[in-house]
């Protein structure tokens, strides 16, 4: 395991009706900024509103260098509702020689918790390596709505799909048992990306994920009716 070069721990809970945040630490450059409540709009006119506590995470460095290891742990006690985002684009700077930047993400989710995680996108600058690994365990009734963005560098500067690797994996358990393994690769340099199949002409990669045992199909087709009025 590299060296920490960067850690943030929360853990959330609910005290007297409302989610609060009942532990944190954190180790200079990530921190955790002041949470603020945060009223979560819904799919179905009908539904109120569901009130949830806003959570940003920081860096205060200039990204992730050569070498830099994070590692992110969020728990949620049971019925707590977190939405979670941080403060601007994940930046990876140029790896030296063969030494990248790695992220480790752990989220772990008690009976009836909500986590909205939704970062902003991860950028890789030219020569950059990043691997990536998120660990989510769901316990029964709660729900995880994760998004994972990735840009092909910093576009302004013509910089287009010129960074040397980025990995990533996901792996997600409920009650124990591992339910989603996701294992992304991504080298540039050797890959033809322009290929028919792969991403053409397109130069970003958006994921959003929905883990629930809540889910109903008239749950999806909200959801598919929504994106449907997006094209």
């Amino acid at each position: 395991m590299p060296k920490l070069t960067g850690e943030l721990s929360a853990q959330f809970a609910v005290r007297s009706g409302l989610t609060c945040l009942v532990h944190k630490y954190h180790a200079s450059p990530l921190k955790i900024a002041k949470t603020f409540r945060y009223e979560n709009e819904t799919f179905f006119p009908d539904a109120a509103p569901m009130d949830q506590l806003g959570v940003y995470m920081m860096d205060c460095s200039p990204g992730l260098m050569s070498g830099d290891h994070y590692d992110i742990r969020v728990r949620l006690e049971e019925g707590a509702r977190v939405f979670l985002t941080n403060q601007s684009f994940t930046k990876v700077h140029p790896s030296i020689e063969d030494q990248g930047s790695t992220q480790r993400q752990i989220l772990q989710l008690e009976a009836d918790a909500l986590l909205e995680y939704m970062p902003e996108p991860i950028m890789l600058y030219k020569d950059a390596r990043l691997f990536g690994e998120t660990e989510a365990h769901l316990s029964k009734g709660s729900t995880l709505i994760f998004s994972d963005v990735n840009c092909p560098g910093r576009t302004q500067r013509g910089e287009i799909f010129q960074y040397t690797q980025y990995a990533n994996r996901l792996k997600v358990w409920y009650e124990g048992e591992l339910i989603f393994y996701q294992n992304q690769r991504i080298e540039p340099g050797k890959m033809l990306l322009t290929a028919p199949g792969c991403w053409e002409e397109e130069t970003h990669l958006g994921n959003l994920f929905i883990f629930s045992d809540r889910l109903k199909q008239h749950h999806l087709d909200a959801v598919v009716e929504q994106l449907s009025q997006l094209e």
